[in-house]
């Protein structure tokens, strides 16, 4: 970064703050140090987050003393500090932070963290920027550091790269610093302003106004970035004591990430020009007056809807916490004419103006697709004391709001979701019974897999298990050997022997061949343990396989798969022998998983690689072709329990129903909208 000194000013925009959504974070442990995790920026998109140290420093950990990093929702000092001193004109619905505190060995001359922000997911564009970089009205900040003033004082040098990958530089950014927050649980009120000098934030002796002197913690700074398009940034913690103190520096301190949005200022209408005195008239009989036509304005493409359709949206209007709070619903008909859309039916209800209908609709105002995307109404209620609704999806939070007497107070800080298109209900109801699943586990008996055979037995054992407890199911697993089994172990049967005394398989129609009838010419060029092929096409057509069941064999091999590798490693019958097997497999319903073990093929590497990823090629076209999933010796065994959950639970069936939608007043006032909206009772 470029040595640069950017002084504060106060926020002299107007302007509406997201706030990074961090609801769900939370530190997961150690394995986290390193890891990107994504927050929900509020845009729609995510900003990446990712903790470590800087050279020199070992990770830690958290707990000892301290609090690992988590989201915090309205964050304490930061909602209190927010909208203040320098940041007067900023205001937002939710203050939302990650906050952390460092444990209790940072007691040496120097202790360190970082964090790092990843904003490629982020959707700047929602704010006037471009989408994959943070801009000129996206805002990062920092509150509760050590101020330097009392024992301790970090520094927060920040670093990071544009779009194309340039270093960043802070030439452009504005600090403004927040006003003092509530004294902590020690007494200390978080009240030292901060600064912000050739990349580096950092407490001052200068306190906001009504704060306390020789503050131990800062107030809330927020950083607005320029236009120049940030795709990471880099914020190193330095934490040092003052004065030689040793005490715990355990530094509680709150991260966070806005994205700004102006303020639209209400627009005072035109003084109306001075009429001249009309001289009186002759009274004349009353007569009750006629209702306003209300204002309706529908953006939507009547080349996309036949003339005479009719489409209905439903929305949804939510508490602070984001729990329903009501529910509306609109239809409008594509005239047969061409004409603009004309609104047909609106209803929306709440527990606290009951419900509201087409009657009542003073102005509405839809386009779902525009570059002005936005819904708008007004309302007249039913309710005493209420005099009208108002909702925009234009302001950031999108709000409905409720105008005179009680109105204000029972809408406040209510939002409400943009319309989507209504959509018939969908019940999928699952199979109470129990899907039978019959898996082969069969394995190559040659000397060269014996030093995997009982790690495989016990990993592919534990995975099936474990995936089937994710999946209730009627399981049969059978474990096989081909020509030959091994001891301690769970294949202590061959295929021969299960086919033809188990399964009463005649054993002239085997494929799979034995030692007893070949010749020494034949032993010296195959070994019919390894006949991994044919044992695949003997157990789809020979094994006793259950009525209606899902067949799988999972087949755990290191050589080609006719007989073993030959001189010139595999060869075309090899080739040939694999294609008989997924023809079989695919005519009998047998899907075939694969396992390639760690074979050695020649000593010279050169060869030894260029044959093994043929064999491997082939491996996987067998299980890919029957659709299975192949695994190799580099994959993790614990892979083995996705594929077997697939297995069983793919085998559990279905019913799925759709009912069409019916109309906007039954949407609105079915039994569902009294439980979850309050409805009158």
């Amino acid at each position: 970064m470029s040595q640069t000194t950017t002084t504060q000013s106060s926020s002299a925009e107007e302007l509406d703050l997201v706030f990074w959504d961090t609801s769900a974070y939370r530190w997961a442990g150690p394995g986290d140090w390193n890891q990107w995790r994504y927050i929900p920026d509020g845009l729609g998109g995510e900003i990446g987050i990712r903790f470590g140290v800087s050279s020199g420093f070992s990770a830690f950990d958290w707990n000892k003393g301290g609090v690992p990093p988590h989201g915090s929702v309205n964050d304490g000092t930061g909602a209190a500090s927010f909208g203040k001193n320098e940041q007067a004109g900023l205001s937002s619905a939710s203050v939302n932070a990650v906050r952390m505190q460092a444990n209790r060995e940072f007691t040496g001359g120097h202790n360190n963290f970082t964090v790092e922000l990843d904003f490629s997911r982020y959707k700047g564009s929602k704010v006037g920027g471009k989408d994959g970089v943070a801009g000129a009205n996206t805002f990062i900040g920092l509150s509760d550091i050590y101020a330097g003033l009392t024992y301790a004082k970090t520094t927060v040098t920040i670093t990071g790269t544009l779009a194309d990958g340039s270093a960043a530089s802070p030439a452009g950014w504005k600090l403004v610093n927040g006003g003092v927050a509530p004294n902590t649980t020690g007494g200390n009120q978080p009240s030292a302003q901060l600064s912000f000098v050739n990349g580096v934030l950092q407490g001052t002796n200068r306190p906001a106004p009504g704060g306390m002197a020789n503050s131990v913690d800062t107030v809330m700074g927020l950083l607005r970035l320029d236009a120049a398009g940030y795709k990471t940034l880099h914020l190193r913690h330095d934490i040092y004591p003052v004065g030689g103190n040793r005490a715990p520096r355990i530094d509680n301190s709150g991260l966070y990430v806005a994205s700004a949005f102006p303020r639209k200022p209400a627009q005072a209408e035109p003084p109306k020009p001075a009429t001249p005195a009309e001289p009186p008239k002759v009274e004349e009989p009353s007569t009750p007056a006629k209702p306003a036509k209300p204002t309706v304005v529908i953006n939507d493409d009547p080349g996309k809807k036949r003339p005479g359709t009719t489409t209905s949206y439903t929305f949804t209007v939510r508490n602070p916490d984001g729990s329903p709070a009501g529910k509306g619903c609109f239809t409008y008909e594509t005239p047969a004419d061409g004409g603009p859309p004309k609104l047909t039916a609106f209803y929306y209800h709440d527990n606290v103006v009951g419900t509201i209908n087409q009657s009542n609709v003073q102005t509405f105002y839809f386009d779902p697709e525009g570059e002005d995307k936005r819904f708008t109404f007004v309302t007249g209620t039913p309710a005493k004391g209420i005099c009208s609704l108002t909702a925009d999806t234009t302001l950031l939070p999108s709000q409905l709001t409720g105008i005179g007497g009680a109105g204000p107070q029972s809408y406040l800080d209510k939002t409400i979701d943009f319309p989507e298109l209504a959509a018939g209900t969908t019940v999928t109801k699952e199979s109470t019974s129990v899907p039978p699943v019959d898996l082969v586990v069969v394995i190559d008996s040659s000397v060269s897999m014996k030093d995997e055979a009982e790690a495989l037995s016990q990993a592919v054992a534990a995975a099936i298990e474990a995936a089937r407890t994710k999946c209730p199911s009627d399981l049969r697993v059978t474990y096989l050997g081909i020509e030959g089994t091994f001891k301690n172990t769970r294949f202590d049967n061959t295929v021969r022997k299960y086919l033809t005394q188990t399964a009463k398989a005649d054993a002239s129609s085997l494929k799979g061949r034995t030692h007893d009838n070949l010749t020494a010419e034949q032993k010296k060029a195959f070994d019919p343990t390894e006949d991994g092929a044919r044992a695949i096409e003997d157990i789809a057509t020979h094994f006793d396989w259950r009525p209606g069941a899902a067949r799988g064999v999972f087949f755990l091999g290191d050589e080609p798969l006719e007989g073993g590798l030959s001189a010139k490693g595999q060869d075309q019958e090899d080739l040939e022998a694999a294609s008989r097997a997924i023809e079989v497999a695919k005519s009998t319903g047998t899907r075939v998983h694969t396992y390639m073990g760690t074979g050695k093929f020649s000593s010279d590497a050169r060869i030894h690689e260029r044959m093994s990823k043929e064999i491997e090629a082939e491996y996987a076209r067998v299980a890919g072709e029957t659709g299975g999933k192949a695994f190799t010796s580099k994959d993790a065994l614990n892979g083995f329990q996705a594929v077997l959950e697939k297995v069983i639970c793919g085998s559990k069936s279905s019913t799925t129903t759709t009912t069409e939608f019916c109309c906007c007043q039954e949407y609105v006032e079915q039994p569902d909208a009294g439980a979850a909206h309050g409805a009158k009772p």
